[in-house]
């Protein structure tokens, strides 16, 4: 036993890790409870409880479903893990599923992982099995699940509320018995608390192939309707479906396919086959069934509340209740409503047939000789039967007046699609309409086209609807829908033709601009600012006026003038580019201009001027050179005088003839000083021998300008240029010797930091 238990749990792990994040199987389905032979006993498969008993997990939450034979609760299953094979489907008659099914899995919805105890049962009214059968399974389930799914398909009637009813007090009856067996137990389970799980679960009731028109109603709101409904007619001792059950939601699901073929083999359809509307709903069904499924034991103790709950049910005690449906007068009755309410529906349906649909008065006038026609066959039906005729009357008018108010929101829905219809055609009348305009239109123009247009087509709209003004709802919520569409059409023909009329602004913007450009190419650069000016102002106006005429259509929009502005200043931009443009080549012309200032400078320097020389006559003569230079340069270049590309380039002929001169002064300086190198030789010897003599650059140099004054004053006239000489002489040859020495600044301040210093000294040795 412990071998095959280690086997099953080994099986488990593998498949787990072979399984995505989002299902993951833990065993496949497999029978937990069967029937014997005779359908009365309920039998327990061992080896699917031990597979439940290796459900070590405490967040276990257990899901069942129940419901009626071939009601497609195997597929409803499926289909919430997301598969349609996994529980066995059958297109026959016959059931697939005998007793209860398990199979566990984990499953991840909505960013939350559940472990799942999946219970899928045997459907009731099955041929040759007693109510007591369908009791016993029922209890089994409801009190092993910790949120149970009631399944029926089309329709929620009177016969499956009292059905479920008279389960739902069995089973409270059978957890009653359950909990006085528990205490027989409780000291062998005290892990395991009964009055906390002998408790009915929250219910979803489950409506298959459902296309009932519920109004405006949610399918819970519906539901609780109905239960609230039907518990009026119960004695008030009798607890009501709602009050045995903690929670009761509704969900309705559409049918899965429209192919005979797909519904025949639905365990072989793919998501891919079934009806959108069918997954959208199911979708809503699995969020409302995992946001509130809340997890109740382990696998071993749900297995000993098998135990328990099948032993009580297969005792001679299983809990029974009398029948509510029988009795020969009930049935009369039965007949007789479901008579008239057919002979109802078939005059009142009439009102399917007429075209235009009827208005709301014509539909009232409608049922009015409808429901007399009901009221007077289910009296004569029952003529005799004062105790059937009665009680059913009040049944009749109540169905009656439910059917009512479901044709009659057909009805409305027919009016509803009517106005519609008369909206659909004015909105693509208007659209045509609006389609056909020439656009670029004067504004006001405009408006008064579409002002008329939306008048004509509203007033067609009322025309046409008026019967039908009474329905609110819909004649008037059209009529807006359609006056808010012609708005936003406005709007939008408006912006269209605002934005035709800025194109045809912008074009004719961009048109002059380029006529303009071409034009002023033809001008033969570089040219005079006046010149150019005086040309610019005619094209200017000539432009000026040629965008005036051909965006005369929008002169009355208010945004015209920023357009217009808009092309002047492009004009103006492009006179700009052209200003640059002449600079440049004004610039270019003066470069060549100024290079051969510089050269024929350079020439008459070159030619004139020897060196060594006295440097007042070299001043005077490289300053002959230098006026004549610029004055040629201006002269070449009268006409641009006012251009800035002529004065940068005249700074520029400035700038060299100066640095020419200067260079020219120091070049002399150095000529003249190789004439006397021998007499400065004689004064660098000396002054070199004596560097030890000095302290400080300033006296060193002071005696060495001494020295070379005495032997050079004779040699050179110009005490200017004898003192260039001298400076470069100290500068160049005696640099070694300054560099040696300090310079009057250090010497200065290591004075006065000697000073501080003997002051701070004299302060301390006094304290």
């Amino acid at each position: 036993m412990k071998l095959k238990f280690i086997i099953i749990l080994f099986c488990i792990i593998f498949l787990k890790s072979q399984a995505s994040d989002k299902f993951i199987e833990i065993f496949k389905p497999t029978q937990l409870v069967y029937p014997d032979k005779s359908h009365e006993r309920l039998l327990i498969n061992e080896t699917s409880l031990n597979l439940l008993n290796s459900l070590l997990d405490k967040n276990l939450s257990v899901l069942g479903v129940v419901g009626t034979f071939h009601s497609g609760k195997s597929f409803l299953l499926n289909q919430i893990l997301g598969t349609t094979d996994s529980f066995t489907v059958g297109p026959t008659v016959h059931p697939q599923t005998l007793g209860i099914w398990m199979w566990a899995c984990k499953l991840k919805v909505q960013n939350k992982e559940h472990t799942l105890l999946l219970l899928d049962t045997e459907g009731f009214y099955s041929s040759n099995v007693s109510e007591t059968y369908d009791a016993k399974i029922f209890s089994i389930t409801t009190l092993l699940s910790s949120h149970l799914i009631y399944n029926s398909v089309k329709i929620i009637d009177q016969s499956s509320l009292e059905y479920l009813e008279l389960l739902s007090r069995r089973t409270q009856l059978f957890a009653l018995k359950s909990k006085i067996k528990s205490s027989e137990i409780e000291s062998k389970s005290s892990n395991l608390e009964w009055s906390d799980v002998l408790k009915f679960p929250s219910l979803t009731w489950v409506v298959q192939d459902f296309f009932q028109d519920i109004g405006e109603q949610t399918p819970t709101e519906w539901l609780h309707e109905l239960l609230k409904s039907h518990s009026r007619d119960q004695p008030d001792s009798i607890l009501s479906i709602s009050q045995i059950f903690p929670s009761i939601q509704c969900n309705t699901l559409f049918i899965p396919s429209g192919d005979k073929g797909t519904l025949r083999h639905l365990n072989r359809a793919k998501m891919a086959d079934l009806n959108p509307i069918y997954i959208r709903e199911l979708n809503q069904l699995i969020d409302s069934l995992f946001s509130s499924l809340k997890p109740t034991l382990s696998g071993p103790s749900i297995g000993t509340l098998l135990k328990l709950l099948v032993d009580v049910a297969n005792s001679n005690n299983f809990p029974r209740v009398p029948s509510i449906w029988s009795g020969f007068i009930k049935q009369q009755q039965q007949s007789a409503l479901d008579d008239s309410l057919e002979a109802y529906k078939e005059k009142i349906t009439s009102f399917r047939t007429t075209n235009p649909p009827l208005s709301h008065q014509q539909f009232l006038e409608l049922q009015k000789h409808s429901y007399d026609y009901a009221s007077n066959l289910y009296k004569q039906l029952l003529f005799g039967l004062e105790e059937a005729y009665k009680p059913g009357l009040v049944k009749l008018d109540k169905l009656l007046k439910e059917n009512f108010e479901t044709y009659q929101k057909e009805n409305s829905i027919r009016i509803r699609q009517y106005c519609q219809n008369i909206y659909n055609e004015q909105s693509n009348d208007i659209s045509s309409q609006f389609d056909q305009l020439k656009l670029p239109i004067q504004t006001k123009k405009l408006n008064t086209i579409l002002q008329d247009a939306k008048d004509s087509i509203t007033k067609e709209y009322i025309d046409k609807n008026y019967k039908y003004r009474e329905s609110k709802e819909h004649y008037q919520f059209f009529l807006n829908s359609l006056e808010k569409d012609i708005d936003r059409l406005i709007v939008q023909k408006q912006l269209q033709n605002k934005n035709e009329m800025e194109n045809l602004l912008t074009k004719s913007g961009l048109a002059i601009a380029e006529r303009y450009n071409q034009a002023m190419s033809l001008i033969e650069f570089p040219t005079t600012l006046n010149e150019l000016s005086k040309e610019h102002n005619t094209l200017f106006k000539q432009f000026q006026e040629r965008y005036k005429q051909t965006t005369e259509l929008a002169v009355s929009e208010s945004y015209y003038l920023a357009y217009e502005a808009m092309a002047e200043k492009r004009l103006q931009q492009i006179y700009t580019e052209f200003l640059e443009y002449n600079e440049k080549k004004i610039l270019e012309k003066a470069k060549v201009e100024s290079e051969l200032s510089m050269n024929d400078f350079k020439k008459n320097v070159g030619n004139n001027i020897f060196l060594p020389m006295e440097e007042d006559l070299l001043v005077k003569q490289m300053n002959e050179f230098r006026i004549h230079s610029l004055t040629s340069f201006k002269n070449r270049l009268q006409t641009f005088r006012d251009s800035n590309a002529y004065s940068n380039e005249l700074k520029r002929l400035e700038s060299f003839l100066e640095y020419q001169i200067e260079t020219k002064i120091q070049e002399n300086v150095t000529q003249m000083k190789w004439i006397v190198k021998e007499s400065l030789d004689t004064v660098r010897i000396m002054m070199a021998s004596r560097v030890n003599l000095f302290w400080v650059k300033y006296s060193f140099e002071n005696e060495a300008r001494k020295e070379a004054e005495k032997r050079i004053s004779g040699k050179i006239k110009s005490k200017a240029l004898m003192d260039k000489v001298i400076t470069q002489f100290i500068e160049t040859d005696l640099k070694k010797e300054l560099d040696s020495l300090f310079g009057l600044v250090p010497l200065v301040i290591t004075g006065i930091l000697l000073i501080v210093f003997s002051i701070i000294l004299s302060l301390v040795l006094k304290k």
